[in-house]
């Protein structure tokens, strides 16, 4: 296992997006303005293959082969109606999987920073990561300060074949009010190559997580969110039907467990996230230690990301329709 800082980009982002906010807008903090937080919004949303115009070499094939039509139009117009959504859906965090680089985080901000008519309602903090080589990473807008960063790659020798690329855990601790939230980002394995084959290596990423779930302080909030490429029936429960992660071990057969809450179990089972083959999966989450952490949790099914039988609306770069073939997953967490 490796662990590794990142240094975040908050402070680039404060630079210019203040220096213009100070000139147009009364002094205060977001806390202050607000009030004393007793809940944080936070939105998660797997936007499919968001890469900016540049051919760098390293993007999906539809994206850079000779035919396509992927240009800097498209790229503009697909930002736009990104930040039209963020704009849209008002949390106080916004996270992201499959962006291409930090640039894009970078021309989202200005975007949102143009169109912001309140100060509290800026995202001054953001930061992204993604592992060397890899076409596309995670990344995390924020509206509190992010106090740090922490990559948690894995590096197995144990498994007589190769291992694959696996995106690292980003942690991420963001400060409200007198406490910290730490937040953990995932965008797991894809079942591509075989649902069967490709598990163990899901099973090794949640090994990791457990681990990081346990090593928590008591005036720490712990979430975990993103694209797990799992539905929520292809986890452990316990006897109280909880999801439960098994613990870093050679055997997965072992009882070494972190019992966690997942919010699916008591809003939707009608709707997923992501369908495939006809059937809605359930394959994007939020999960916490303790089931008061998170007080409300939403599907969000605005008309725009829907095609006409009520399914994710997919990208396509031939027409420049739709927005992603995953649906944001919204939760209300409570830091009192």
């Amino acid at each position: 296992m490796n662990n590794k800082k990142q240094k975040n980009f908050g402070n680039k982002i404060l630079s210019f997006v203040v220096a213009i906010f100070s000139m147009l807008f009364f002094s205060c903090s977001f806390e202050s303005c607000q009030g004393q937080k007793s809940e944080v919004s936070i939105t998660n949303w797997n936007v499919q293959t968001f890469f900016d115009a540049n051919n760098d070499g390293i993007e999906y094939y539809e994206f850079r082969n000779k035919k396509s039509t992927w240009n800097e139009a498209k790229y503009e117009s697909r930002l736009d109606k990104l930040c039209a959504m963020i704009q849209e859906f008002d949390s106080d965090i916004f996270v992201m999987e499959e962006l291409e680089n930090e640039k894009i985080l970078y021309d989202i901000s200005n975007r949102l920073s143009h169109n912001a008519w309140f100060k509290g309602k800026v995202y001054n903090y953001a930061t992204f990561s993604k592992q060397d080589g890899a076409s596309i990473g995670c990344g995390v807008l924020s509206r509190y300060e992010i106090q740090d960063v922490i990559l948690h790659s894995i590096d197995i020798q144990t498994e007589t074949e190769e291992l694959p690329q696996l995106r690292p855990i980003m942690e991420v601790v963001v400060t409200v009010g007198e406490k910290n939230l730490r937040l953990f980002v995932n965008h797991w394995k894809s079942k591509s190559g075989g649902e069967e084959k490709s598990e163990k290596w899901r099973q090794w990423q949640e090994s990791k997580l457990a681990s990081l779930f346990v090593q928590n302080s008591p005036n720490e909030i712990l979430l975990a969110t993103g694209d797990f490429n799992k539905d929520i029936d292809e986890f452990s429960r316990d006897q109280d039907s909880l999801i439960f992660f098994k613990k870093m071990s050679q055997d997965f057969s072992t009882h070494d467990k972190v019992t966690v809450y997942s919010p699916w179990d008591d809003f939707y089972d009608d709707i997923g996230t992501y369908f495939y083959d006809n059937t809605w999966e359930r394959i994007d989450h939020f999960f916490a230690l303790n089931k008061n952490t998170i007080k409300q949790f939403d599907v969000l099914q605005q008309e725009e990301l829907l095609t006409e039988q009520g399914t994710p609306f997919r990208y396509e770069i031939f027409n420049d329709k739709g927005y992603s073939d995953h649906l944001p997953i919204y939760c209300v967490v409570n830091v009192e």
